[in-house]
């Protein structure tokens, strides 16, 4: 059983590998989300980023993580890290859903 439960299910469900045929962007993704799940799932999922975030591990163990979470987005191949893309994810399902384009 996963230590992120809620994390695994979004990064399979939604950064699948057909993602981008889906959604265009990772912002996107997360926008759509935070729309089509319960406010409290999403809550979960942000606890579980920064959780994770929060095991303090350097940037090829944490991507190797979210790949095993289950996530085929790379944020480094847009010129980001694991961590700060992490960072942003956990800030972006922490924001009021009116927020969301």
């Amino acid at each position: 059983m996963s230590a992120y439960p809620t994390l695994e299910n979004f990064f399979a469900a939604y950064f699948h590998q057909d993602w981008a045929m889906e959604h265009g962007t990772p912002d996107e993704v997360v926008a759509y989300y935070r729309q089509s799940e319960a406010s409290e799932q999403v809550a979960r999922a942000r606890a579980e980023a920064e959780a994770l975030l929060g095991e303090g591990l350097d940037e090829d163990a944490l991507g190797s993580r979210i790949a095993a979470l289950g996530s085929e987005y790379d944020p480094t191949r847009d010129g980001a890290t694991w961590r700060g893309w992490l960072q942003r994810l956990a800030q972006d399902l922490g924001a009021d859903r009116t927020d969301a384009p």
